[in-house]
């Protein structure tokens, strides 16, 4: 499918009370289905909210993926014939706790899940960090993710776009303070016309705790300008038309990624 809408749910979210976080997103969900979207994205850590300051606590409510939280997002997707990104914690066969983005596509079936990349905070100590980048060939196109921090790092999306991605899903919980705000404006910019793909980045708003949370979901074309965007209080469902076929163009006009030279670029691994 080339043309299709996209939905993200900036929602506020209850620390640590799962059962009303499902409720909500649940009903968001729905509701961006029965207004014509094919790929829905919650915001990070849903089901359990998030506090950078009580880690642990999000780490005692970590779940597999045949949890309760996955289960119920896969009867919804298989339900409503939706794609649908559920943003967990999630207790790795290992042992390990990993801060999680599961993909699950129309008929309820887990595509994959990445792994941040790149914890913050407390999030160093008690979480394991994710290795691996992959993008998912579905019938939406082609599908990549990155989760909050990861935003940060232009080696993150580089990645995803060599291996092929057209759209990166930046599911977070980005705070308010300090120049935040406008950092998540820019790296999301420039993270789109670095590699001109589509980003579509959907924040929690609210707040747990004394952290204060950001909103400003948005969705930002393959030449880096704002299609569509949230403030930081409103609770709702961003809307926005993706056009695969602009990918294509704009990779055919923009040479930026075929004019690199990697071979110049081993300081980037030596440091």
């Amino acid at each position: 499918m080339k043309q299709y809408k996209l939905a993200m749910v900036q929602m506020d979210c209850d620390f640590l009370d799962k059962e009303a976080n499902i409720e909500k997103a649940s009903r968001m969900v729905r509701e961006a289905a029965a207004n014509g979207a094919s790929l829905v994205c919650l915001p990070e850590a849903f089901n359990t909210g998030y506090l950078g300051t009580d880690i642990p606590a999000m780490k005692e409510m970590a779940e597999t993926l045949e949890g309760p939280s996955v289960t119920r997002m896969r009867k919804l997707a298989a339900e409503l014939k939706i794609y649908l990104v559920a943003p967990i914690i999630f207790a790795a066969d290992n042992g390990e706790v990993e801060n999680t983005a599961v993909l699950i596509n129309d008929e309820g079936n887990i595509e994959g899940t990445y792994s941040k990349t790149h914890p913050v905070g407390d999030e160093r100590t008690y979480f394991q960090r994710g290795k691996k980048y992959p993008v998912w060939d579905t019938k939406l196109g082609k599908i990549g993710i990155v989760i909050c921090y990861d935003a940060c790092f232009p080696e993150t999306s580089r990645i995803l776009a060599l291996e092929g991605a057209e759209l990166m899903l930046v599911p977070a919980a980005w705070r308010a303070s300090h120049y935040f705000k406008e950092w998540w404006d820019l790296n999301l910019a420039c993270r789109a016309l670095d590699n001109l793909f589509y980003v579509a980045a959907v924040n929690r708003c609210g707040q747990s705790g004394e952290e204060i949370f950001a909103g400003k979901s948005q969705v930002i074309s393959p030449v880096g300008e704002v299609l569509a965007a949230f403030g930081v209080e409103e609770e709702g469902i961003l809307y926005q038309e993706i056009d695969l076929d602009r990918v294509g163009k704009e990779r055919d006009f923009n040479t930026v990624l075929i004019d690199r030279h990697p071979e110049d670029y081993n300081i980037l691994s030596a440091q």
